[in-house]
């Protein structure tokens, strides 16, 4: 029998916004520099600006059931972005940028269960300013890093995915900065644990930079995803 469960995402809405709600930065939600979300995307988006869940191309637009399977797989990126870029999804209610595009490509090559996806982030809010790809040093923001790592172990332990594709060098070094559970050694792929959860990690290149690469490789790298999902599904 197979030990899946599910969960509703709107469980990890509402427990980010107790967090937010408890103003642990002078007062704010958030500290200087990062914002909440204005609004909730309906179709397609990354958590927690979307629901994070998997849609075919036909239906990016269209919302979900709101159910996220658990002991499947995490898709980590860093953050979400800008406010000023978040605002233009306003209207059309989804996004669908090249990385959203890859990464689906890269989990039909490695012929994952579509179904057993999740993808979010491992910084919550929006930047106020600036652009996506600068990259923050949060250690200079102790309790920011804190209230992220705190978060995300929440994601982990509600979910118990047993595989994280880590999709970058930023949120590797985010996740590795969080410092959350405790590594325990692999020839291949590496493992953490955290709390009664062992989860397999996949550290990948972000999708974006996909369109550098040929057939060959993209084939190739689809098959280590593949080896990755098959190596978690050994815990």
């Amino acid at each position: 029998m197979s030990d899946e469960k599910v969960v509703n995402v709107s469980d990890l809405w509402t427990h980010l916004r107790g967090m937010e709600e408890e103003k642990r930065f002078n007062g704010q939600a958030y500290p200087a520099g990062m914002s909440c979300f204005p609004f909730r995307l309906t179709g397609q988006g990354f958590f927690p600006g979307g629901d994070g869940l998997w849609r075919e191309e036909d239906h990016i637009f269209k919302s979900s059931s709101g159910l996220v399977a658990t002991r499947g797989i995490m898709f980590l990126g860093n953050d979400f972005g800008t406010c000023k870029s978040y605002e233009r999804l306003r209207k059309k209610g989804f996004e669908n940028p090249l990385t959203w595009k890859h990464v689906k490509r890269r989990i039909a090559r490695a012929e994952l269960p579509s179904s057993l996806t999740f993808f979010t982030n491992a910084v919550m809010g929006l930047r106020d300013g600036g652009t996506a790809l600068e990259k923050k040093d949060w250690d200079a923001v102790p309790l920011f890093k804190n209230f992220c790592r705190e978060f995300l172990i929440f994601q982990i332990e509600t979910l118990q995915p047993k595989l994280i594709v880590v999709m970058g060098t930023v949120p590797k070094a985010t996740l590795d900065s969080l410092a959350i559970g405790t590594a325990v050694a692999s020839e291949r792929f590496p493992k953490l644990k955290i709390g009664n959860n062992m989860t397999t990690v996949y550290y990948s290149t972000h999708p974006y930079g996909d369109f550098n690469f040929d057939d060959v490789r993209k084939v190739r790298d689809g098959l280590e995803l593949r080896d990755a999902w098959t190596q978690a599904q050994m815990n």
